[in-house]
């Protein structure tokens, strides 16, 4: 996948063409980030779109939920921290994070977060994509190329 070139600036989700990479989306996702009303309170983040595989980790639809819908305390501020930086940084992300919320601890995922921002500059999304690993991975639509 090649994306138009901004200088120093992020792409916008306008500059993703999914198309690249559809064998990819069954574990991407898009996830917004929500600016608070309030100045100084925390970001939040809502997942805007979760790809069809991502179902079966989180074994519900997840699309349209906030971080506090989708998991246990501990883990909704696991991912607010990665998520928050970040923003703040405006660089991608990779980090593993167990499954054990979940009760699944032999199940890790691998994910990739990479920032997009409508003005270039102001990350306002996250494309996201995660590789579900361990003993007995969860399918994930994904074949060996």
């Amino acid at each position: 996948m090649e994306l138009p070139r901004r200088g120093a600036g992020l792409p916008a989700r306008a500059d993703i063409h999914p198309g690249g990479f559809k064998r990819l989306l069954p574990m991407v996702s898009l996830t917004e980030v929500v600016r608070p009303a309030i100045a100084g309170a925390p970001l939040d983040y809502r997942i805007r779109l979760a790809g069809t595989g991502l179902y079966n980790v989180y074994g519900r639809e997840i699309t349209g939920r906030r971080l506090t819908d989708v998991y246990n305390s501990a883990a909704a501020d696991y991912w607010r921290s990665e998520l928050g930086k970040l923003v703040a940084e405006g660089r991608p992300a990779v980090g593993v994070h167990n499954l054990a919320w979940r009760g699944a601890s032999h199940l890790s995922i691998v994910w990739l977060r990479l920032p997009l921002a409508s003005n270039g500059t102001d990350v306002d999304l996250i494309l996201g994509y995660d590789a579900v690993v361990g003993l007995s991975a969860l399918p994930t639509g994904i074949r060996a190329a």
